[in-house]
């Protein structure tokens, strides 16, 4: 068996060189975690990203050296596509039927994977972590691992499939269709919407955006991108399952 993976994801491949003395249990921990990424034989992708090169002498190890390859993978490919894709810190989520897509913003640690895991039970995983998209809105879809937090051991996180969880696939065009910033507030009683003005969600999108600056008239990509997904939503929230009606409705209904 070949000690290298292609990945792809954003529209990229990448390959992820596995070495060390575990690298047989790595190798097989990758190839489960990733299998929704997998590029099958004979499989290309119009760009690739610098190779990654994972490690595992270890194998007690192996939780911290998937995390930290996760991470890796997803520097490389958000890198290979700078200046061709607007990319956002955001999960995200698509109509199985309409490629209808909801992109939903927040920084790191603050709810996205949660809600991607609800979510995509019902609608087409696209990702938890970066979205991808052309000048036409269209998603480049990253189904990668979900990262999610071990109770016993808040600062370890599984890398878990989305098929192994059991959400369901993207469709074929995802487009970006409507956006909202996540506010995630352990006080609130109901879940509250409202709508964000333009020039702040310019400056909230590009404050979690990747590689903005890379692309041709950065603001003005921004900006052409919330006039057509828009208007840009925040969503103040206790819990993931305080969103299930206010999402739905702005999906275009129940999948």
């Amino acid at each position: 068996m070949s000690d290298v993976l292609t990945l792809h994801g954003l529209g990229c491949s990448v390959e992820v060189r596995c070495s060390g003395d575990a690298a047989a249990p790595l190798l097989e921990a990758l190839r489960a975690a990733w299998s929704r990424c997998l590029v099958a034989d004979g499989r290309g992708e119009p760009r690739a990203a610098n190779p990654v090169e994972a490690r595992l002498d270890d194998e007690g190890d192996l939780a911290h050296r998937l995390m930290a390859t996760t991470q890796t993978v997803t520097r490389a490919l958000i890198a290979a596509q700078a200046g061709h894709l607007l990319m956002v810190h955001a999960g995200a989520v698509s109509h199985p039927l309409t490629g209808v897509s909801l992109v939903y913003v927040a920084p790191g640690g603050t709810g996205k994977t949660t809600l991607s895991r609800r979510l995509g039970q019902s609608y087409g995983y696209l990702t938890d972590e970066t979205v991808g998209m052309d000048v036409d809105g269209r998603i480049l879809p990253y189904p990668k691992p979900l990262s999610v937090r071990r109770l016993e051991q808040p600062g370890v996180k599984d890398e878990l499939s989305p098929d192994a969880l059991g959400l369901l696939a993207a469709p074929p065009a995802p487009v970006a269709s409507r956006v909202v910033l996540l506010a995630r507030e352990p006080a609130a009683t109901a879940a509250d919407v409202e709508e964000v003005p333009f020039m702040d969600a310019v400056f909230a999108l590009t404050e979690q955006s990747s590689s903005l600056a890379a692309l041709p008239r950065p603001l003005h990509r921004m900006a052409d991108f919330i006039d057509a997904a828009g208007p840009v939503l925040r969503l103040r929230y206790a819990e993931a399952a305080d969103l299930d009606g206010t999402l739905t409705a702005l999906l275009g209904g129940a999948a």
